[in-house]
């Protein structure tokens, strides 16, 4: 029998803490004894393999050094294997936690690897990114649509009420226009195809004009400067184009058309500036030809991490 998602993330978190706790140096006999009954359960142990599998992959290439450098090359490179293990492990623990929580109960949705199109009740458009969740309001004396996560674009009508999109702490207002916001870890996102915007927090508000791009860290707005937006919007026909775009960026659009986050063993290698045109509707394809330019190698690692080395 095949374990529900919801089942699966909860043994793989548990054999993430399981994992860690044996570890320690004062593990006792009476947890041993409750990780034994535990790991008991089919799942449980398939889980607890994983997660092995997943330190061996990534101690060995340190256990070659250690073989084969000098003392002083070997202590320069160790803790970046030991760190990395400790950081994917950690990433995992994220994903698994926050499965689901961001498109629970949201409007309209997308899954890893799927674009949707949603016509609003006033004649609006939006279209929806890989893996995003919006809530819609078209009720009240202000149009209202909140993201969730993700990234979206929305072709607005004018029906003479206002229309604004609400991302973290950020509001962005228009009355009829055509816009893409984005919802990001290392911040939030607005580029503006046509009309005129205004993106607003508690601290800041700013002027947005077409063909231009501003980014949004809390209460801070960025100035907004030039960008080929039809370039950076291209992803609504399934198109990635990239013009001198860090390679840990592609990366880590291809590895979430997977469905999968992106653990890079080497900033170095990601800072490297690519340029060309990806295929989103096929991914893997794609991001086997870029590693193979870029004579990288990859591993997909418990379904949710893309580990690049």
């Amino acid at each position: 029998m095949t374990a529900s998602p919801d089942h699966a993330s909860l043994a793989h978190q548990q054999a993430l803490d399981w994992f860690t706790r044996l570890r320690a140096d004062d593990v006792g006999e009476d947890a041993r004894a409750a990780f034994a009954a535990w790991r008991e359960v089919a799942d449980n142990a398939r889980a607890y393999a994983e997660v092995e599998r997943l330190w061996q992959t990534l101690e060995l290439p340190a256990q070659r050094v250690r073989r084969t450098e000098r003392v002083r090359a070997q202590r320069s490179r160790w803790p970046r294997y030991a760190v990395a293990a400790s950081l994917v492990l950690a990433a995992l623990t994220g994903v698994w936690s926050a499965s689901g929580l961001y498109t629970l109960g949201s409007d309209y949705a997308t899954v890893a690897g799927e674009r949707r199109e949603v016509l609003l009740d006033d004649g609006s458009t939006l279209w929806l990114d890989s893996d995003s969740a919006v809530d819609v309001d078209m009720q009240g004396s202000t149009r209202s649509v909140r993201l969730r996560q993700g990234r979206l674009f929305a072709d607005v009508v004018h029906d003479g009420r206002p229309f604004e999109v609400q991302v973290d702490d950020a509001r962005v207002e228009v009355l009829g226009t055509r816009f893409s916001v984005s919802r990001q870890t290392e911040g939030d996102e607005v580029v503006l195809l046509s009309g005129r915007v205004q993106v607003s927090t508690p601290a800041q508000h700013q002027l947005l004009a077409p063909g231009q791009r501003l980014a949004v860290h809390g209460n801070r707005i960025e100035a907004p400067h030039p960008v080929d937006a039809e370039r950076l919007l291209a992803w609504r026909s399934g198109q990635l184009r990239v013009r001198d775009v860090p390679l840990r960026q592609v990366l880590q659009q291809l590895a979430s058309y997977r469905g999968q986050r992106l653990v890079l063993l080497d900033e170095q290698i990601g800072e490297r500036l690519v340029s060309g045109s990806f295929n989103l509707d096929r991914a893997d394809s794609a991001l086997d030809a870029l590693l193979a330019t870029q004579q990288l190698q990859a591993h997909a690692l418990l379904g949710h991490l893309l580990i690049v080395r």
